[in-house]
């Protein structure tokens, strides 16, 4: 038996004599999976520098809620919303006076009495109009801010293109992209709206289309409308390549027996079996937004790990692609910080703050908890990485609270995160920092010399 071929029992095992060309196309094969493992680590490693590079240029505090970057036809919608509706609900005298009744009813509904919340409530047409009303006000509020200041990239459509908002509401989303992003405005997008209640689905798209008119500029269109009966999992002919879930999915985990890990997992996938599977020359982008909650946001935590793990890598707000360093609360850990964002309401529109009284829920600060993920498309080129500024000695921080008076230290601080975890970071610049920022600072010198929070565990830095 010659060297070339096999022993009795190398046969009898199915091994197979391969030939001197398989051979080194196998090897070719290994080598090609190694170099995209290693393309994969460098966009990675890029792909935050990318995004925070506009620290070095333009500022060194990035604002996440920043009225300014608000375009001004859209604040004036915003200012106005409970005339846009009225103008399209024509609500009677008596609807609009039972209405801060019915506000309280579905709060009550939406909150502490959730166990009576039966599946499609939405289809109650005095709960459609206090959501309205109400709820989706405030919501607009909240997305409107957070969109207008999220980074550029961050919806990378084009014409033709399709995008899908699972548990759509009365439009929230869409309505919240139209006036964040006017770049966006000259787009021809088909944008599938998704729910399980048609009469909510009709009354968004009825005020989308009413808002458009009042901002469309120089022959702009509106984006094309498809309401769809269903929830996620439910079938779609297209492929989308942006997908947004707000509050939606709280809702769904609090219908389930499962844990979380599972929900989280179930959810991702059903996400992101809406993209073509078979197309990476485009960036698909997933937006998750819930309220910020305990709950809500160890569920958005949950996703972003699910999603990290299908290559979906976080663009914002996280300034890192680790272990979550705020991952909410659980049954071993109750007290642990969850992450979330907030924002002052007093300059929020003053119909919707009387509203709030009106309904006896005032409310003082607009809070939620969210993460923007993307797969990106192309891997960049050496040429591309040498464009992109060195951040070596650079140290990012998400602020994640507002200001933390410390007696015991005669300071006070922020909590954040951090790609070295959560740190209460001490202002000792005494720049003027906000809820959501995100900062660029020299990293430290000596972490493992770092005092920790006794409340948190966090590392103690000064910025």
């Amino acid at each position: 038996m010659g060297n070339t071929e096999f022993k009795w029992y190398e046969k009898a095992s199915g091994k197979k004599l391969r030939k001197p060309e398989n051979i080194e196309k196998l090897k070719l094969k290994g080598e090609v999976k190694k170099a995209e493992k290693n393309n994969k680590a460098s966009a990675e490693k890029s792909f935050h520098k990318k995004n925070f590079s506009q620290t070095l240029t333009d500022s060194k505090i990035l604002s996440l809620f920043n009225t300014e970057k608000i375009p001004a036809e859209s604040k004036a919608v915003l200012e106005n919303f409970g005339k846009i509706v009225s103008d399209t609900e024509k609500l009677s005298l008596k609807q609009q006076t039972l209405l801060p009744e019915k506000i309280k009813q579905l709060s009550h509904l939406l909150t502490d009495d959730r166990g009576d919340r039966r599946l499609g409530y939405m289809n109650d047409a005095s709960f459609v109009t206090a959501y309205i009303n109400y709820f989706q006000w405030w919501n607009l509020v909240r997305l409107v801010n957070l969109f207008s200041n999220l980074p550029a990239e961050s919806f990378p459509v084009e014409d033709g293109d399709s995008c899908l908002d699972i548990g759509s509401g009365p439009l929230t989303i869409p309505i919240s992209l139209w006036l964040a992003r006017p770049e966006l405005r000259t787009k021809k997008i088909t944008f599938y709206c998704m729910d399980l209640s048609q009469n909510i689905l009709a009354a968004g798209e009825e005020i989308f289309y009413s808002i458009c008119a009042k901002t469309i500029k120089n022959g702009q269109q509106p984006w094309k409308i498809v309401r769809i009966k269903g929830t996620g999992g439910t079938q779609l002919r297209t492929k989308p390549v942006f997908i947004a879930c707000g509050n939606v999915l709280n809702e769904r985990a609090q219908n389930s027996q499962k844990e979380g890990d599972f929900l989280s997992k179930k959810f991702t996938e059903e996400i992101i079996s809406y993209f073509d599977k078979d197309d990476n020359s485009r960036t698909k982008t997933v937006l998750i937004v819930e309220p910020g909650d305990p709950h809500s946001a160890r569920l958005v935590s949950l996703m972003r790990s699910a999603l990290i793990k299908r290559d979906f890598l976080p663009l914002s707000p996280c300034p890192h692609y680790l272990p979550c360093p705020m991952e909410g609360r659980t049954k071993n850990c109750p007290d642990r910080k969850w992450c979330n964002f907030a924002f002052s309401t007093e300059n929020s529109p003053a119909s919707l703050l009387k509203l709030s009284e009106k309904s006896k829920l005032k409310k003082d600060r607009a809070v939620l908890s969210f993460v923007l993920a993307q797969k990106k498309s192309v891997i960049k080129t050496d040429e591309e990485n040498k464009k992109t500024p060195d951040l070596q000695n650079s140290f990012f921080l998400r602020v994640a609270s507002d200001l933390i008076h410390l007696p015991e230290m005669h300071t006070a601080g922020y909590y954040c995160c951090t790609n070295i975890g959560l740190v209460l970071a001490i202002n000792k610049s005494r720049r003027k920092i906000k809820n959501g920022d995100l900062i660029c600072s020299a990293p430290p010198k000596d972490i493992k010399g770092l005092s920790t929070d006794k409340k948190t565990g966090a590392l103690i830095i000064e910025i």
